[in-house]
Formats: structure tokens, sequence, C-alpha cells
């Protein structure tokens, strides 16, 4: 047996625990003193080393104890459930009890031990087993795993879950935070499959979901927080996972929540963030018959700080989005009156024909047509008309593009160009293809379209352009994907500016 009553206190002793602190010599100058009993028949225990089984309590010759060789084929079973661990792992666990033990002092309601040394088990153990009243809880760690071992112990794993699950034991998978795998821009978790599979949706999670659900829906959550999903419509579900780690001498339980996402091939999530940070001894604290896990008053400050920085961001892209459409219906407007006046001056042309001896205006009326004189205008408003006709066609022929790199020289237009391939670029994570790539298709057409007199560019045509040329795009609507197209058209313009100090304006519109 790896563990015996101390008759001298009643406590328990594990000879690994011994070992550390004595010789082997001096353990067993204890065990011939009776100082060790076996906890199902009473029995004083010797103490043996030196076989394959290592060193170990043992009943003296010809005694039996049923119970005691259970628990040791239990034990045996136990030892190659974890070979995989690292050497923190019966450390941790060590910890993890001791821990418990002193949230529970003064409690007669509570009781635990090692899940080799409940008889109900097999063949599936949990580290520590622990009753809190009427729930039973199944702690198990894990510590370093590799892709290899996430294949090959994802079944057994598994098994071992639903194994606790079938046996009404509430599951608490402990990871260490070396697994930990997260992307920064994209706010995402990436999972083994083991942490998937060990993240459980508790009553924290349950209060984050509710409150998310008051002020948003998982699909636009999402879509503001520009995070993509190949399962838009899936129902919100907050999870939890819980990691260790260690920091000046201290050891820290580390809530992460998700929302969980993709399932298939690669398990990510939306992740919300670090909820709680607390030592072992704040986060094993009993109360309800349940461990705390948590630091209450912070997730209540994270989830407001949350939902007021989602409101704000949704604000912000509404009100972008209702720019962007009144810019749309003033352009409409205008093309319109533009469309106007050219309708205008074909009907006047043809209503009047081409008589070439009408009489023309008097100078009063040539003079209010700053300069321009027109044979057909025979009253103030024809030749105002034909004015703005003249002044519509000119201001086109002075908008014919010529190319931007010839008005600077090559090198400090190479300058001007790189700049922009590398510069950050609000909504960028929407377009999958690379930075260098899309923006050097917008950088080559703007260099070929460019014109000395005020000029507008139409997002929308650049996006269709982006298209066409094959460029990748996350599944988000058009109005999200030019975010991006339009944040470059506005760098563009700065850079212009400063860079070749050109006094004439880049006009960005939505729509074609």
């Amino acid at each position: 047996m790896n563990f015996a009553i101390n008759t001298g206190d009643n406590s328990v002793e594990f000879i690994d625990r011994l070992l550390n602190k004595n010789t082997i010599k001096e353990v067993k100058q204890l065990a011939k003193k009776r100082l060790f009993a076996c906890p199902y028949c009473q029995v004083s225990l010797n103490v043996r080393s030196g076989d394959a089984r290592g060193s170990h309590f043992a009943h003296p010759p010809n005694t039996t104890c049923l119970e005691s060789k259970q628990v040791e084929t239990a034990y045996r079973q136990y030892q190659k459930q974890i070979k995989r661990e690292s050497f923190r792992h019966s450390i941790l666990v060590s910890m993890i009890k001791d821990e418990i033990e002193t949230a529970c002092k003064g409690r007669v309601d509570v009781e635990i031990i090692e899940g080799y040394r409940v008889n109900r088990f097999t063949p599936y153990y949990p580290d520590l087993y622990v009753c809190i009243g009427s729930r039973e809880w199944a702690i198990t760690v894990l510590t370093d795993m590799s892709e290899k071992e996430n294949l090959e112990h994802a079944k057994n794993f598994k098994a071992r879950h639903s194994y606790f699950l079938e046996n009404n034991l509430e599951p608490l998978w402990l990871i260490d935070k070396a697994n930990f795998a997260e992307e920064k821009e994209k706010r995402s978790i990436i999972l083994w499959q083991i942490e998937w599979l060990s993240s459980l949706e508790n009553s924290e999670d349950y209060n984050w979901k509710k409150s998310i659900g008051q002020y948003t829906s998982r699909k636009e959550l999402f879509r503001t927080l520009g995070y993509t999903t190949s399962e838009p419509d899936k129902d919100l579900s907050v999870k939890s996972i819980y990691y260790l780690s260690r920091e000046e001498e201290k050891n820290y339980i580390r809530v992460l929540r998700y929302i969980d996402d993709r399932t298939e091939g690669i398990y990510r999530g939306f992740l919300i963030g670090e909820t709680s940070t607390i030592t072992f001894g704040q986060a094993l604290y009993i109360e309800n018959e349940s461990f705390r896990l948590r630091n209450p008053e912070n997730e209540i400050h994270l989830r407001q700080t949350f939902k007021e920085e989602f409101l704000q961001l949704q604000e912000e892209i509404n009100k972008k989005v209702e720019q962007d459409n009144e810019l749309n219906r003033k352009q409409i407007g205008e093309r319109k009156r533009a469309k106007e006046v050219i309708s205008a001056k074909e009907t006047l042309q043809k209503s009047e024909g081409q008589n070439q001896h009408s009489p023309h205006l008097n100078n009063k009326q040539h003079v209010a047509s700053h300069g321009w004189r027109s044979p057909y205008a025979l009253t103030y408003d024809e030749q105002m008309l034909d004015k703005r006709f003249y002044e519509f066609y000119k201001l086109k022929n002075s908008r014919s593009p010529i190319k931007l790199s010839t008005k600077i020289s090559e090198i400090k237009y190479k300058e001007f160009e790189q700049k922009l391939l590398i510069i950050r670029v609000q909504g960028e994570s929407y377009i999958v293809s690379p930075n260098d790539i899309w923006r050097k298709i917008i950088l080559d057409w703007l260099n070929e379209n460019y014109t000395e007199q005020n000029w507008t560019v139409s997002v929308q045509m650049l996006l269709d352009i982006l298209r066409k040329s094959d460029v990748e795009f996350t599944n988000n609507t058009d109005e999200i994907l030019k975010f991006p197209i339009k944040g470059l058209l506005e760098a563009f313009n700065k850079a212009m500016k400063k860079i070749f100090k050109l006094s004439n304006d880049l006009e960005i519109k939505n729509q074609p």
C-alpha cells in the first residue's frame, strides 16, 4: 500500500511524502514501533523497499486484507492513468488537497480522499474525490500536453469525463496554463479537444450568458467585435476553463471564459477574457456545497465593462454606417441634378435647332455669364444654364487621370507606398489575404487614376476590384468589409498631403 494510518495522531501518511523528509531506514524504524496501521483492518504495517513495487507499506506475513488489496489494485490502475503527467502533477494534487482540507476545517459534511481509495470507482479515477453535503466532485489535474498526446488521450479523457458524469460526480478539471493558446488580434481561444471537453457551463457562466443576452445576440456581438464565425446562428453558450499557474511563489487558478464556437477540425471560441485570478485558497473556498472558483466582485465589474465597451463600439459603427448612407444620398442627389442640367441643355439645343442668325444678348447679359458667350442663349436663364453646362465639362476635362508617381521622385514614391503597406488600418482583420497583396492592388489603382483636382473614389468599386482579383475576405457583410478599404483611403489621403504637400482632397464615397 502507498498509505497508512498514523496511530499517533490518526492522520493519513503517504510513503512518498515520508521519504521526502526521512530516509528509508528511519521510516522502517518507525514501522517497527507499530506507528503505521492499515486503515481497513487496523493491523500494524511494515515498510518494504527494494523490490519492483518500490517502497510501500505491507501487511505482516500470513495476514490478508481484502479491502487493502482492492485499493492496491486501484492504485496501480491509477498510476497507469497518470503516467503521461509531468512531475508537477503529484505536487499540484497534494497542494490542492491541503487547500481543501484547510477550507473545510470544522465542517463534518465534507469528505476529501484520493480517487483510487473510493471502492466504487473503476476503471477511471479522479485525482481527488470530494463530497460536500449532497454534492460529489471529481477533481483532476492535467499537466503539459502535446498535439500527439492530445490525439492519443482525447478518447480516454472523454471516457473518464463521461464516467464521472454517469456516476453523479461533478467534474472539475484544472489544467496547467502552459497549454493556453490565444489569438490576441482576433480575440479567440484555441483549444485541444481535451481542453474543450473539460470546459463546462457553471452558475457564473450563466450570469454572463444572461447579461449578454439582455443587450445583444451572439450574431450581433460577433459582427460588432469583428470575430469571424462559421456558425453565425448558433445559440449563445458561455463556458469557463480553469488554468493553474505559479507567480512569485504563489499558486493561482486563472478563470478564462469564452463563447463556444467551432468544434470541428479545430476547437475555437470567442475569448471574453480572464475574469478571475485567485489563489488556491480563494478558488477552493467552499460555499453552498460548491467551490467559489471566481472573484464575485471582479466578475460583476467585468460584465459591466464588457457591456459598455460593446455598446460604445456598436454606436460608433452605426454612426459610420449612417454617415456613409448620408454621403451616398447626397451623391445620388448631385448626380441627379447633373443629369437634369445635361437633359435641359439637350432639350434647349433641340428646340432652338442650329439657327446661326439668332440675335445675341446685350452686353449686360454677357457680363452676367462671366465671359462665356453662347450664340444660342436667347434669355438670361438660358445663358446661365449654358454656363453651368460649360463649367461641368470644363471640370470634367480637368480631371483626366495621370500617374501619381510622375508627380514626385521614384524613391520618394516607393517610401510612400511602403509606409501604406504596413500602416495599421482599422478592420484589417476582415481581409484574410496578406496586407501586401490587397493593399498593393488598391495603391496601384490609385496611382493610375490620380487627378490633380479634387477627386472621388468609391469604396464599393475598390471592394469589387479586390474580389475580382481573388482577394479573400471573412464571412461578413459588405458594410463591414468596407471598413479596412476606407481606412486605407483615409491613410493614403493624409500621407499624400503630408509627404507630397499636395493640396487636392480625396473624397471617399461608399457606393459606386
